[in-house]
Order: C-alpha cells, then structure tokens, then sequence
C-alpha cells in the first residue's frame, strides 16, 4: 500500500510539474502577443504621422527632440542657396564657444500653398467620384460612367414623349441630382452659404454644363424641331435641378461683379445632322458636363 501511494504523489508531483510549465508558456506568450500588437499600432501611427505631415523631414526629428528650449539668436539665411547660419553657442547647453563661429545647415524651401492642393484634374476625379457613389447609393439611373467629366441620361427617361416636360420619374431624378450636386459644388465655385467649410485656394468649376444633344436631319422640319427640342429639354432640365435645389442658381464661376462672372450651371444643345435622322425627340440624351478651371 506504501508503494502506490509513494508511485501515485510521484505522478502528481510530475503532473503538478508540467502544468506549471504550460501555465508559464502561456503566460510568456500571451504578453509576448500584448507588446508585439503595442509596437505595431506604435509603428503605425508614427507612420501616419511621418506620411501625412507637411514636412516629413521636420516631424520626423520631432519624433525624437522631447526637451526643445527656445533660444533667442541673431540667423543668417542664404535663401537663394538655401542655407540657415546660427551661432555655434546656440547649440551648447552652457553657452561655450566663440561668439564668432557660425554652423550652417541647408533647408528646403516651404511648400508653396498652390502646391499643397490637389491639382484641377485630381479635383475633378474626386468630385466625380464622390457623384457616381451619391447617385448609385440612391439609385439613380446613369447611362456609362463618369470618368470623363460628365453624367449621362436617356431623355426618354426624364421627359414626357416627345415633349421638354419632365416626367414624375425624371423629376425624382432632377431631385436627386440635384440634392448630390448642392452637396458637392457650393466649394468649388463661388457664392457658397456663410456656412459652408470650404478649404482657401481650392481648385474651382469654371462651368457645369446641362447638355442636351439630338441627331437630326437638318434640312427637315422634323430635324429643326428636334434641334429646338433639345435646348428645351437642357433648360428645362436645368430649372428642374435649380428648382429642387434653389443654392445651385446663386454659384458663380468668379466672384459677383467681377469681370466674366457667370453661373456655375448653364444650358447648351448640340445637333449632329445626318440624313435619314430618327424621328424627333429619339436617341437624344441630357449631360452634365464638369469643367474645371485653370
């Protein structure tokens, strides 16, 4: 009886050894896997911080300088070469040195503020962008993509049959055109409400044309009146959009009063004449079309 009781506390010795040992391997591990996920949202937002920064250079001694002391010192600055001159007893802690010796660094010259923004075609691929989301998430209809600058639809789909009158669906449409394009235009043109927060020196629409175009037989009374047509459908298409968002009619392309100021949206036709042209009011279709400025 003695021997398995000796043989049994050996199994539990053994047994309590190597739970020990687990429980110590978990452990280890587990706050192995705690620091590993600090140093990389360490890593990552000191990333962001260095990629997102103005002067990359600048924050990235700012990473490391945590004891920075204003100093008063007489500088010299080369700006043609691009060279900063300080007094050598600045950089000494106890004022040491000659008064007389200078250190010298170069400097890169300040991003211009014309430079920082985005440039006018990555401006419009973004407004265009952000349109074809609005109108997709709220199902709206677009005939091809948006990537050349404009926004289609099949008149059949906005007006009447052979009319400038808008249908109950093609109003549904102008409103929802119309509630994306008061949502993404009032800062890229002028005349925008007191509360709008629009970025200063911003790329600005130097016009968003409503375009109506028709294929027409030019020489026949069917043809002339499908040209007419289609400027009608474009203004009234226009006064839809105007109407369902009153903000669009007051953007301008320039500041009011100034020389060429103009509304943003304006209206245009154009006719393609070809013989044997389609009856009137078929194939014609209203774009809009983005412009950005120079």
């Amino acid at each position: 009886m003695r021997g398995r009781r000796r043989r049994a506390a050996d199994v539990e010795e053994g047994e309590s050894y190597y739970v020990s040992m687990t429980d110590m391997m978990v452990g280890v591990i587990f706050i192995f896997i705690i620091m590993l996920s600090y140093f990389a949202f360490e890593f990552r937002s000191t990333t962001a911080k260095l990629t997102s920064a103005k002067q990359p250079e600048t924050a990235a001694l700012l990473q490391t300088a945590g004891n920075l002391k204003p100093r008063n010192a007489d500088l010299e600055v080369d700006y043609q070469a691009r060279v900063l001159c300080v007094p050598e007893t600045v950089l000494s802690e106890t004022d040491s040195g000659s008064s007389s010796e200078r250190r010298c660094f170069s400097f890169s010259p300040p991003i211009k503020a014309s430079a920082q923004t985005a440039s006018a075609a990555d401006a419009q691929k973004l407004l265009m962008e952000s349109l074809e989301a609005d109108l997709r998430d709220a199902g709206t209809p677009l005939s091809g993509d948006l990537s050349g600058g404009s926004m289609s639809f099949k008149a059949d789909q906005l007006f009447l049959p052979g009319t400038a009158t808008l249908s109950p669906g093609g109003q549904k449409i102008a409103g929802q055109v119309a509630q994306t394009l008061a949502r993404r235009l009032p800062c890229l043109g002028y005349g925008a409400p007191a509360g709008a927060n629009c970025e200063s020196g911003g790329p600005k629409l130097a016009m968003v044309n409503v375009l109506s175009q028709t294929n027409l037989d030019a020489f026949t009374p069917e043809g002339q009146q499908a040209a007419s047509l289609a400027l009608q459908r474009a203004a009234a298409f226009h006064q839809g959009l105007t109407a369902a968002q009153p903000l669009l009619a007051t953007l301008r392309n320039a500041p009011p009063g100034q020389p060429g100021s103009q509304p943003l949206l304006r209206v245009a036709s154009v006719g393609q004449s070809q013989e044997s042209a389609s009856r009137v009011g078929d194939d014609q279709t209203v774009s809009i079309q983005f412009q950005m400025g120079s």
